[in-house]
């Protein structure tokens, strides 16, 4: 067991130390069992603690506590002023990942083995009285779906080699967050919203982030054709080309209206400064089209009504041919 290397050991005030911080002469316990620790800081192998062989401590277990540990520390550095922590997240809009700093004073204590709902948590940091967040760490065992589908906080996993490599870097396997925006979308998001207010649109019709399971209606800017005003646009299950009137109550610049192109009547974007109507394949298809990779539905030939709107996945293919005959 005397070949177990340990990173972290506890000094005398109980404080998690460094191998590599340690200082000569002086003693350190095991995080995990408190057991004496032997310091390894020769000049060949890289620094480190070890148990005497009477020890029974695994690795798996000494890992976890430590990551917990300094989890925790760094938790009540922010409670007390400091902004050390950062956070790496994903663009609810976009998808691109980000750093982000956690502010100082997110926190106003911190807690471990806490229980949450059904759940212990591994460390928890709170606002007031208030579980603010739940961090688990991952050493052997992930968080289960069961648990991530059911823990009633927000909430993040961090791996426990990581933690120990750098505490303050906060790189979750997985979590549930709020909702957070890269600098680009948080700007473009402000400037869609500022748009469609300039015209009255309601803002609990619709949400300017592209997440088609939460909201029946999103939102983007397009110029009008027509009047280069810039003006709302915006896309719901069935476009293109959508000839079954959509969810209530909707934006009211979507009206259903007849397109000589189109060869009958569908309910359209329409300019909110001219009415003309804006084209679906703009909007949808083409590759530079405001909702390219948004769900759509698909497009089939009909006799009588030239295309059809079916429920499905793409609309490409058979649009494309009526794109190419008309254009």
């Amino acid at each position: 067991m005397d070949n177990l290397k340990i990173p972290y050991g506890v000094d005398g005030s109980g404080e998690l130390i460094s191998a590599v911080s340690a200082t000569k002469g002086s003693e350190y316990s095991c995080p995990c069992c408190g057991m004496k620790l032997i310091h390894r800081a020769g000049e060949v192998r890289v620094k480190h603690f070890a148990h005497p062989p009477a020890s029974n401590c695994s690795l798996e277990s000494v890992l976890h506590i430590t990551a917990k540990r300094l989890v925790y520390a760094e938790i009540l550095k922010n409670a007390a002023g400091e902004e050390g922590i950062c956070l790496a997240d994903c663009c609810q809009n976009c998808g691109v990942e980000f750093s982000t700093r956690v502010p100082a004073n997110t926190f106003t204590n911190a807690g471990m083995e806490v229980g949450v709902g059904d759940y212990i948590c591994d460390v928890v940091g709170y606002q007031e009285n208030t579980v603010r967040l739940a961090i688990e760490i991952l050493n052997t065992h992930k968080v289960d779906a069961k648990k991530a589908a059911n823990l009633a906080v927000y909430w993040l996993e961090l791996k426990a080699e990581d933690v120990i490599n750098n505490s303050l870097k906060w790189s979750p396997t997985q979590a549930n967050l709020k909702e957070s925006y890269c600098m680009s979308c948080k700007d473009h998001i402000k400037h869609v919203v500022a748009v469609a207010d300039k015209y009255g649109i309601n803002r609990a019709l619709y949400s300017a982030v592209k997440n088609p399971s939460k909201h029946a209606y999103i939102a983007d800017i397009e110029v009008c054709f027509k009047c280069n005003q810039e003006i709302p646009v915006f896309w719901w299950q069935g476009v293109p080309f959508c000839e079954f009137e959509p969810p209530n109550p909707k934006p009211k610049t979507i009206k259903y209206r007849y397109s000589k192109k189109y060869g009958g009547s569908y309910w359209a974007n329409t300019c909110a400064d001219c009415n003309v109507i804006q084209g679906d394949n703009f909007l949808y298809i083409f590759n530079s089209a405001r909702f390219k990779g948004m769900p759509m539905s698909n497009l089939v030939q009909d006799k009588h009504a030239g295309v059809k709107v079916v429920s499905g996945s793409t609309a490409v293919s058979e649009f494309m041919k009526v794109v190419n005959r008309n254009f």
